[in-house]
């Protein structure tokens, strides 16, 4: 598949060989013990998103020819939009933007990748100290009803959302690019902070959030944490603004966190400009493992295929004991 960037054709980099890449090298090293995931019923998700926006997906999806890719025609708030025959008009009214394609696999894909994100919060639920979901597509950007930045659903959120009923959640994302639909989704609670530590809006993708005064409302007021970072950084600079992120989340004192775990703050990445080494995600594995909490580690970014082994192993090494590998 290919994608378009100011008129230039190059490679889609969210392919189907991400999770492959990172379980292969997990395995090798013997860091994980693989679980097969659960199926489960739609309540968990449709708590967090819209209903008739996962209908749409899952409908559309279904009638489209397997050749067949559908992009946004652009974003509509108009709901009449929804009575036309294109469905790349239907879909403007569930986008946000043109980065989340339609195909005939695109459901089946984003269905089971939140049935993975489920299995790992069962599994902490259940005990385990660290499981590892191998979700994809990733799910930050994706709101209570819009797609785009390659996400549908917002797998962390409906993770975090299922563990909130046990108590109080964290979600740290340290992905290179904002969770804008992490942040949208649980804007207005008090029961999940969220913390991220991303590039700049001013610079990077999505443009329209992340950034610092943006605090959290009603309820939610100062429970969102957006951490906005320069391009390059190097990792001492990184594990400083790490620290605050992390002494947020030690005062909020959860009892689980979820990870939205982004690989793309690697130097090597395609799209985006920050400067951590494969190695450097060790030292992020294990601060965020000093917190002492139970933890669900959930797959977003990252595009360097050739660096997403290397980095994984990194992370898993750096916490206590390994992890679950959904």
């Amino acid at each position: 598949m290919l994608q378009t960037v100011d008129g230039q054709v190059y490679d889609h980099p969210e392919t189907p060989a991400r999770p492959g890449l990172i379980r292969e090298a997990l395995e090798a090293a013997g860091l994980v013990r693989p679980v097969t995931p659960t199926a489960h019923d739609d309540a968990p998700l449709d708590a967090v998103h819209e209903p008739k926006y996962r209908e749409f997906i899952r409908d559309t999806c279904t009638e489209l020819d397997p050749e067949v890719s559908v992009t946004a025609a652009g974003v509509s708030m108009d709901p009449g939009v929804l009575e036309r025959s294109d469905p790349a008009e239907r879909a403007a009214f569930y986008s946000f933007g043109q980065d989340a394609p339609l195909m005939r696999a695109t459901y089946g894909a984003a269905r089971e990748a939140v049935d993975v994100a489920l299995t790992g919060a069962d599994l902490v639920r259940d005990g385990a100290m660290d499981a590892f979901a191998l979700c994809r597509p990733p799910g930050h950007h994706a709101e209570h009803d819009r797609m785009g930045g390659f996400c549908y659903f917002n797998n962390a959120v409906v993770a975090a959302n299922v563990l909130s009923g046990d108590g109080r959640v964290a979600i740290l994302d340290v992905d290179y690019h904002h969770g804008n639909g992490s942040q949208h989704l649980t804007y207005t609670r008090d029961d999940v902070l969220y913390v991220s530590l991303h590039a700049d809006p001013r610079f990077a993708y999505p443009g329209f959030s992340g950034h610092a005064n943006e605090r959290g409302r009603g309820a939610g007021e100062g429970f969102n944490l957006n951490l906005p970072l320069p391009p390059h950084m190097q990792i001492d600079a990184y594990m400083d603004v790490l620290d605050r992120g992390c002494e947020a989340i030690a005062g909020f004192d959860p009892q689980a966190l979820v990870v939205s775990l982004g690989f793309d703050a690697h130097r090597e990445d395609p799209i985006a400009v920050l400067g951590l080494y494969s190695e450097d995600f060790g030292r992020v594995a294990e601060r965020i493992a000093s917190l002492g909490m139970p933890r669900l580690h959930v797959l977003e970014g990252g595009y360097a295929l050739e660096r997403l082994g290397e980095s994984a192993v990194a992370y898993v090494q750096g916490l206590p004991g390994g992890a679950s590998d959904e």
